[in-house]
């Protein structure tokens, strides 16, 4: 891999270990390449039963669900200047699929890497690849990385 011209990494956080260890690889890759780590977070939401009738509900959690993320993105912000590496992160609320917003970002930032873990917070341990990896795995436009 040290041949590949690497010019703008995606890192997807979602807060979990493997995430972190997904971050400080792609911010010690981006300074290895000298590239620039684009970070996302996806926060899903849904109209759940415990919000029927109050959105303001709905929208309370949505916020705070967004500012955990946005926090899981400041830390690999910090990472990224310790490490003078070009950085810039977005959290994105989605009712949507997740996979489907990770692989969106990429593409909008003409992505030519994405790296991950291999399982999220709502991994199993006996699950070699989660969902949301196997998904983008499967229909990325670029190369993943999965980190474990």
């Amino acid at each position: 891999m040290t041949n590949e011209k690497f010019t703008n990494i995606v890192v997807a956080i979602d807060g979990s270990d493997l995430s972190k260890k997904a971050a400080d690889y792609a911010v010690s890759l981006a300074k290895e390449k000298n590239a620039k780590i684009s970070a996302v977070a996806v926060v899903k939401f849904h109209q759940t039963d415990a919000f029927r009738g109050s959105t303001a509900t709905l929208e309370k959690f949505i916020r705070k669900q967004a500012e955990i993320a946005q926090k899981w993105l400041d830390s690999v912000r910090t990472e990224a200047d310790e490490n003078n590496v070009r950085f810039e992160s977005k959290v994105i609320k989605t009712r949507t699929n997740v996979p489907e917003e990770i692989i969106k970002y990429a593409k909008d930032k003409r992505s030519d890497l994405i790296v991950m873990g291999t399982r999220g917070r709502t991994g199993f341990k006996k699950v070699l690849l989660g969902s949301v990896a196997s998904a983008v795995v499967t229909h990325a436009g670029c190369p993943v990385m999965v980190i474990r």
